[in-house]
């Protein structure tokens, strides 16, 4: 029985990668370093920006990373809810998804930033649960975030899955004994997601509704087509 639905939000959710790309920008130019285009940009959504910023910056100097995460942030804060697209299908599938069971998101994003743009978008009261990142310590692994999340919503992880776009929240949750249905329609590179390691693959949201309700009634080991 399919007791919990864990969703990353960037790529899965939402389209962030035009006020990341641009967040990621901004920090570079303040520190004098070359921009990115959004295909360079792509790879580096889902990850914590603090494995992404020293490919950026070509150093692991914690000062000078901690000075990009700083700038980052500071674009990033004014423009995140006005920036950030729904992923198709959105307001449509999770709140038909919360009526019967229970949603949670678990993102890298800092919680500070993940909740408001779900505000926004008119879906956060569907979540019972949002976790991200921490503001204060920045390099928390995906698979802590998680945690974070079964802590809250008083569960252990079985009965639960992951809906994730990248080899970080397939690894993750895989930590937790937590199988992912690999999103698609987010930002991995061809195969990354299968290579990961991921149970099930949906090309969008609406694909999600049928495969959860197929795994409630068969169970987690069933096998789904992509």
């Amino acid at each position: 029985m399919l007791r919990a639905v864990l969703f990353d939000l960037d790529g899965v959710l939402i389209d962030s990668l035009t006020s990341i790309q641009a967040s990621m920008n901004h920090a570079l130019a303040e520190l004098g370093r070359p921009t990115i285009t959004r295909e360079e940009a792509r790879p580096l959504v889902g990850p914590p920006l603090a494995r992404s910023a020293p490919t950026l910056l070509q150093s692991d100097e914690p000062a000078l990373v901690d000075r990009f995460i700083a700038l980052y942030r500071t674009r990033y804060a004014a423009i995140a809810e006005s920036a950030s697209e729904p992923m198709a299908g959105l307001g449509e599938v999770i709140p038909a998804l919360a009526r019967r069971w229970t949603l949670a998101v678990a993102t890298s994003k800092p919680e500070a930033y993940a909740r408001p743009i779900l505000s926004a978008l008119g879906v956060a009261g569907a979540f019972k649960a949002i976790c991200g990142g921490s503001l204060e310590h920045h390099r928390d692994t995906k698979a802590t975030v998680i945690g974070r999340v079964l802590a809250a919503l008083e569960i252990d992880a079985a009965g639960v899955v992951m809906v994730g776009d990248r080899s970080y929240d397939v690894v993750g949750a895989a930590e937790h004994g937590i199988p992912t249905i690999g999103a698609l329609h987010g930002m991995a590179a061809p195969g990354e997601l299968e290579e990961a390691g991921a149970r099930w693959l949906i090309r969008g949201l609406g694909e999600l509704p049928p495969l959860l309700d197929r795994l409630d009634r068969l169970g987690l080991d069933a096998v789904a087509e992509a």
